[in-house]
């Protein structure tokens, strides 16, 4: 299957400039109008948002169909780590050695 690469373009440069926007609209409000503190939070937030929705979206589906079980489960135990306060190196050795021995024994599709 032949991916269009202006398709691709267009993607990331939506990407980007949503990512922009956020961050400069909360530039810009701060400026203009006092917020509160959670008001604030949210604002700046929101690109991290942005960005883990892609995250989640890239991990449950690759190119027109979901991923393989093994790279869900990777991913889940890669998380797991994360929130157990484990440094990134070990998070990521863990995923990837999850996520091989998984495909090993055969749970891929």
């Amino acid at each position: 299957m032949m991916i269009n690469s202006g398709l691709i373009l267009f993607g990331i440069l939506l990407l980007a400039s949503g990512t922009y926007l956020i961050r400069y609209s909360g530039i810009y409000l701060a400026n203009r109008r006092n917020f509160s503190a959670s008001q604030q939070q949210m604002m700046s937030d929101s690109a991290c948002i942005l960005l883990f929705a892609l995250a989640v979206l890239s991990t449950l589906f690759t190119e027109t169909h979901f991923s393989d079980p093994s790279k869900i489960i990777g991913v889940i135990v890669s998380v797991i780590f994360a929130w157990k306060n484990y440094s990134l190196i070990v998070i990521i050795l863990v995923a990837v050695l999850t996520t091989a021995l998984l495909r090993y024994i055969g749970l891929s599709s």
